[in-house]
């Protein structure tokens, strides 16, 4: 076998279709540093048929054909919903769950794709919970066709929130709380973890473009950004019962991300680290396309 079929067994990557263009990084694999970032790059291109073809040229340009890869569906292509765990075996499990979500919905079940996750129980409510993902089929099949046009090899489509637990600071914060923010140029997410289980997962419109906006004078996205984190905490202290998140990671670090943090530090009791990567680095676009590359590698 050449030099490029080795590199190929001992790395796999990550896809994330964003409104843009394509956030892909690439890991290893293999028994030497599984995880570090080999590279990760941003593609601009909007429109599907125009990154479908901007991510075909990438996998040609590094001679990645016959890769495994892990694709994430964006989140306007897919709903997360959280119901009632039906009570029935594990088989029966999708079939049940895609019934409960039939009139949350706004097209015909008979034409979803849906999957479903277990969601940890709350000492305060016995009730279990279950996580159900849902996506139209032919959306699903377009990812699929995208990404068999570039010869890469498809592993699993994945989502954004479930992709955040592949990562080294999450998997290492076992029998702890922890919470991880993280922020695009609109928008942030903040995922809820203890003893490496997700609990809460809360998007929000607010992103680096208002922070960078914030100044001494009107700080009114520092509050705002403060309320949402807050709700969320409370809301898993309330419903969980298992104590309060002290612990908050951050990505990316930027100025406008630490100008935020040191004005959440004052106003709370959190200790703030921010998620940063050795060389080659990452690209600050490919965050949730490294989580999905590392799914398989570090859980």
């Amino acid at each position: 076998m050449g030099l490029f079929s080795t590199v190929k067994k001992e790395s796999q990557i990550g896809i994330d279709f964003l409104r843009d263009g394509i956030a892909v990084a690439q890991v290893r694999t293999g028994k030497n540093n599984p995880g570090d970032i080999i590279r990760s790059e941003f593609v601009a291109a909007a429109g599907q048929e125009a990154q479908a073809e901007a991510l075909k040229g990438w996998v040609r340009d590094n001679n990645l054909q016959k890769t495994p890869c892990n694709c994430l569906v964006a989140n306007d292509d897919c709903d997360i919903y959280q119901v009632e765990r039906p009570e029935v075996e594990d088989s029966e499990m999708i079939q049940a769950v895609t019934w409960k979500i039939k009139d949350l919905i706004n097209y015909d079940v008979a034409h979803a794709v849906v999957d479903s996750y277990p969601m940890p129980v709350s000492s305060k409510n016995k009730q279990q919970q279950v996580g159900v993902v849902a996506a139209r089929e032919a959306v699903v099949s377009s990812y699929v066709e995208s990404i068999k046009a570039t010869a890469l090899e498809l592993n699993v489509l994945d989502v954004h929130e479930l992709v955040r637990s592949n990562l080294e600071v999450v998997q290492d914060s076992a029998e702890q709380s922890l919470a991880l923010l993280t922020l695009t140029t609109s928008n942030g997410l903040l995922s809820v973890y203890h003893d490496t289980d997700l609990y809460v997962s809360r998007e929000f419109p607010i992103g680096i473009d208002q922070l960078e906006l914030a100044s001494s004078d009107d700080e009114s996205a520092f509050d705002a950004l403060l309320l949402e984190i807050q709700r969320s905490l409370d809301y898993f202290e309330s419903f969980y019962g298992i104590g309060t998140v002290t612990n908050l990671q951050i990505f990316p670090q930027l100025n406008a991300t630490e100008k935020m943090a040191m004005y959440l530090q004052n106003l709370s009791n959190f200790d703030i680290d921010f998620i940063t990567f050795g060389s080659p680095g990452l690209e600050p676009h490919c965050f949730h396309a490294y989580c999905a590359a590392l799914r398989g590698i570090t859980s």
